[in-house]
């Protein structure tokens, strides 16, 4: 019945209950000091960390295709070949039309596509006379995916006015699907 068998025993039994009720309080503060911050944010954060979370979800899951960058046709070999290491990695989900000049469609995932870091940068190397890296953007997502898409695209679309409660449901969403795309592929 007994726990301990002499006073040294009981000592360190103390000490390493001491630490785990510690432990739990920390987790505890962390909790709830993490549930404070998020009834603090504003909006724009939310709708900030919902494009994110579709940009890597839509980024995760062209890479799973195996597609290459919508602008310039590399393949995912190709980027990783020539253009080595860059800081947050090879590939962006680059939106067909601007999130500046269309942000009804920054929270669309049919607007989002892989793209290499130089190509959504608006990089030079497609600097010969009338040829962007934009137009490539629109060819070959005609090419792969039809002009219907891209008309669409294109077409007027009614502004999205998004509650705040809707913007965690988006970020959780694709949150999500990010776990599950990714456990699917590991």
């Amino acid at each position: 019945m007994q726990k301990v068998c002499d006073w040294g025993c009981a000592l360190s039994l103390a000490i390493s209950d001491r630490a785990k009720v510690e432990k739990r309080e920390l987790a505890k503060e962390k909790r709830e000091t993490r549930a404070k911050l998020q009834k603090l944010k504003t909006r724009g954060e939310w709708l900030a960390e919902a494009k994110k979370a579709i940009q890597q979800f839509r980024r995760l899951e062209e890479l799973s295709k195996g597609r290459g960058c919508m602008s310039c046709k590399r393949s995912q070999e190709e980027v990783a070949g020539t253009d080595g290491w860059r800081p947050g990695g090879l590939w962006d989900g680059g939106h067909f039309l601007s999130k500046g000049a269309r942000p009804e469609l920054a929270l669309e995932p049919l607007n989002i596509w892989l793209q290499c870091k130089s190509c959504n940068a608006g990089s030079g190397k497609y600097a010969r006379k009338g040829y962007t890296v934009n137009a490539s953007f629109e060819a070959n997502l005609i090419e792969q995916e039809g002009a219907e898409l891209v008309e669409w695209l294109k077409g007027p679309h009614e502004a999205k006015h998004y509650t705040t409660e809707q913007l965690i449901e988006i970020k959780a969403t694709y949150a999500a699907k990010v776990r599950e795309l990714k456990a699917r592929t590991e």
